[in-house]
């Protein structure tokens, strides 16, 4: 994934990063209201020898006094210092426990020792300060001291006492807020980066190329709370300008050999084939071309409710030989489209779709038409798709947008090359449109004005 990647993702997940900072900050306020004030007092000493020699022998006492005030604040926290602490002030705790409590510091260059306490009430961390200065100095006496006898060369000076401070050190309600907005951030980034990265359906015509199918295209989802309309309802449309490349695209899918018989299918239910159907044979109609379609799905046939044309008799009716394909081919309008619709619904739609009459059928519908497009069902979950393939020129294969997954696809296509079938080409339905993608505008003395619309036909249904 590159940054458009993750730039795409996160604006997809919007709302699980959003929510992930909102629980991440109230994660922070909590943490904030549950913790218990820490306090800490502090006191700063100083570390000297004694001048027994002179100017020299001061000289070399400060050089040795800094070497040892790195040393010096290990011993501060151990338990030989802090162990009568506890026993002087009578703590419940032990000397391992205090040392956690317990800082210090030497700046380098330095003999000073800063000291910290970090307990639940200010005045005790004052306290167990002043005391550990205390022991301090007495422990780096008996260490320092060359005979038991003799006097320490060195010598730990109080220079600040450790102060009562009553504002608390922890929690800070900043601090806490910012942690756990960052952390929201961060899991709701991985989350959307995540959620990316396994989603395994289809989002682009790149992605149709490299399954292995050539892209026809794309067409356009209707704005929110609207279904897809009828491209000779409304022609001057985004929706209907993506028909049209689609419809483009189809006559150049072989150059040498043009498809005149299509089959329009799709991996599984709900990917918008019938739509894609429709709208394929309306848009070659307005076009000029002679165009038939047929409603080929046997199993649950919606093109002939989608254009409001009879479906009582139709293609079941022909092939059963209870009728002429001139007798129930029914004309849409002034379109220059003729639909043949399902008819009844056979109990065995697979052998009929399959049989010699379907093929004859087919043989008759090319000599009367430039286009005969063939709504049928899904791949999938039947054959019916595979058997009409094999007898047309290709099929078209409709990939829903964001449902369609990689491994439905790849399936479909291995369905289709089983049967030796053409594939003429995959087109990604439903795709959201954004205006940038689709607004036009021409440098030639004229704008592209969507007019008003007549008053619509019934909205298509998704298949």
């Amino acid at each position: 994934m590159d940054l458009v990647d993750y730039l795409r993702a996160l604006r997809k997940n919007w709302v699980l990063v959003v929510l992930s900072v909102l629980l991440g900050a109230g994660a922070g306020a909590g943490s904030w209201a549950l913790s218990a004030p820490v306090y800490r007092a502090d006191c700063l000493l100083f570390v000297s020898m004694h001048d027994t020699g002179g100017a020299a022998s001061l000289m070399q006492g400060s050089v040795f006094t800094q070497q040892r005030v790195q040393s010096y604040t290990g011993v501060l926290t151990s338990p030989r210092v802090l162990q009568p602490v506890v026993d002087e002030l009578g703590l419940d705790t032990t000397a391992r426990d205090l040392a956690e409590h317990v800082g210090s510091s030497a700046p380098v260059g330095t003999v000073l020792i800063e000291v910290t306490v970090d307990e639940s009430s200010p005045e005790l961390a004052a306290r167990v300060a002043d005391s550990v200065a205390e022991h301090f100095g007495e422990v780096v006496s008996e260490l320092e001291r060359p005979s038991a006898d003799a006097p320490s060369p060195v010598r730990v000076t109080v220079l600040r006492p450790a102060e009562v401070r009553g504002d608390p050190i922890a929690p800070q309600l900043s601090r806490d807020l910012a942690l756990g907005l960052l952390c929201g951030l961060a899991a709701g980034t991985g989350l959307a980066v995540l959620r990316e990265v396994l989603d395994t359906t289809v989002k682009t015509v790149g992605t149709i190329t490299d399954l292995g199918a050539p892209a026809l295209g794309a067409t356009l989802v209707a704005p929110p709370g609207e279904r897809p309309e009828l491209v000779a309802v409304h022609a001057r449309t985004p929706q209907s300008e993506a028909v049209r490349q689609i419809r483009t695209n189809l006559q150049f899918a072989d150059v040498d050999h043009p498809p005149r018989v299509v089959v329009v299918t799709s991996a599984v239910p709900g990917e918008g084939k019938s739509t894609t159907a429709v709208n394929l044979a309306l848009a070659s109609a307005a076009a000029g071309v002679r165009t038939i379609l047929v409603e080929a799905d046997l199993r649950l046939p919606k093109a002939a409710q989608y254009l409001g044309v009879d479906g009582g008799a139709g293609l079941t009716t022909v092939l059963s030989g209870r009728a002429d394909v001139d007798d129930v081919l029914q004309p849409y309008g002034d379109t220059g489209l003729s639909v043949l619709a399902s008819g009844p619904v056979p109990v065995n739609p697979s052998a009929l779709l399959g049989s010699r009459h379907m093929a004859d059928l087919l043989e008759r519908l090319r000599e009367r038409a430039d286009l005969v497009v063939v709504d049928s069902p899904p791949l999938l979950p039947v054959a019916d798709a595979a058997v009409l393939a094999r007898q047309t020129d290709g099929a078209i294969v409709v990939v829903r947008h964001g449902r369609t997954t990689r491994d439905h696809l790849t399936r479909a296509l291995e369905r289709l090359r089983a049967v030796d079938a053409t594939v003429l080409g995959g087109v990604l339905s439903m795709v959201p449109a954004r205006r940038s993608d689709f607004s036009y505008s021409y440098d030639y003395g004229y704008g592209y004005q969507p007019e008003p619309s007549a008053e619509a036909e019934p909205s298509l249904a998704e298949r």
